[in-house]
């Protein structure tokens, strides 16, 4: 007695401490999931650029080294000629270049905003999938103990004489087959846990979580959803990067010290200080403005075709979700109770032999074959909501 107590609780202990609920599971993975890691280490690289743009532009160093050879026979490496250039930033170049690291930077953290919500949204509708084959194989188990009570009372009455052998063979191909099935919900349910496994990024060995739970999908403005925001952004960084070649145009002017030998005088020097600047022709920077004109109207077409799909998707998964909770109250309040209450009077009705065997498996495969429909159409919720939850629906 004592042993069946400690195994009892044993029992409760594990399923207790290694089934977790989504928002544990999803706290976890994502502090150490490598999709999420390799998403966040992408927005990074913008930071480098945005460095570079706020930086001042190194100078150019220039020297030459000659061996002069003098009329006392005094011979040695000398510096010849030195000059220091050092670009200036002008034209708004450089402000222009931050704000176009800046936007990008931005657009890389709705990217990654983006690529999180996929990431929960495929992580959520994978929890609910190994919840629902965990459903499934309750359902097994259920089924399977209807079974063997079934065919404990043939074999019963088999033994008594009441019952015939052709009754017991069909009672305990039920029962085998009820068996396997329970199997196969075992080996799927495992199967579930491995994928989350997979997707989270550590090991998951059961799910804690009620699959009735209905949540609400609710309009989303479009602004709002994660790659609308990617995209905006994205434009106004090409706009910007338009803007910077036109001032890069312009002639680029230098400040630039000198210092050269004196070609009379060995040993003494000149120096100079002068200012530079390029010569500005016809087309420069042109063919750059031309692509980036054409990629801000690639990305504009983009856009508007998103938000057209979007507002498209949004409509589909709230009227396909509003039918599925249509159908479930339906089950709920009408079918589950009435299959449910027939299953019970069955039973009754086969003890008192007031039915046969066949009708009783029969209003048996009916009650589980409704308990299976109603946990496959909260699944089919849970995977819309999860759709719902990628394009920037919240939780």
């Amino acid at each position: 007695m004592i042993y069946r107590i400690v195994l009892f609780f044993s029992v409760i202990l594990f399923s207790v401490s290694y089934s977790e609920t989504f928002d544990e599971i999803l706290k976890r993975a994502l502090e150490e999931s490598p999709r999420i890691k390799s998403y966040l280490f992408e927005t990074k690289t913008a930071e480098g650029e945005i460095k570079s743009a706020q930086a001042v532009p190194n100078p150019e160093l220039f020297v030459q080294f000659g061996r002069l050879y003098s009329q006392t026979d005094e011979n040695g490496l000398n510096i010849t000629e030195l000059s220091i250039h050092q670009p200036l930033k002008l034209w708004g170049t450089r402000k222009k270049a931050v704000e176009k690291a800046l936007l990008k930077k931005s657009a890389y953290d709705s990217l990654f905003v983006f690529k999180k919500r996929e990431f929960i949204g495929d992580l959520y509708s994978a929890f609910y999938s190994a919840l629902y084959s965990k459903k499934l194989l309750q359902i097994k188990e259920k089924e399977y103990k209807i079974t063997k009570d079934i065919y404990e009372f043939v074999k019963k009455s088999y033994e008594l004489g009441e019952e015939t052998k052709l009754n017991l063979f069909r009672a305990e191909k039920d029962l085998k087959i009820a068996g396997l099935e329970l199997e196969q919900a075992r080996t799927e349910h495992s199967v579930s846990l491995q994928k989350l496994s997979g997707l989270a990024g550590f090991e998951i060995k059961d799910v804690e979580g009620n699959l009735g739970i209905i949540k609400q999908i609710k309009d989303i403005p479009l602004e709002e959803l994660p790659e609308i925001n990617y995209l905006q952004k994205t434009i106004q960084s090409i706009e910007k990067s338009i803007q910077l070649q036109k001032a890069l145009a312009k002639p680029q002017i230098g400040i630039e010290f000198s210092a050269s030998e004196d070609e009379v005088d060995l040993g003494k020097y000149d120096f100079g200080i002068g200012i530079t600047a390029s010569i500005p022709v016809f087309y420069r920077n042109q063919g750059e403005i031309v692509s980036l004109v054409y990629r801000k109207k690639s990305y504009l077409n983009l856009l508007q075709q998103k938000k057209l799909i979007y507002k498209a998707k949004i409509k589909s998964l709230k009227d396909r979700y509003a039918l599925l909770i249509k159908q479930i109250k339906e089950l709920n309040k009408q079918v589950i109770p009435s299959i449910t209450q027939a299953l019970e009077l069955g039973r009754k009705s086969f003890k008192l032999r007031e039915i046969t065997l066949f009708e009783l498996s029969d209003i048996r495969k009916q009650y589980i074959q409704t308990l299976v429909y109603r946990a496959s159409l909260l699944n089919e919720t849970h995977r819309i909501y999860g759709e719902y939850i990628k394009i920037g629906g919240l939780r």
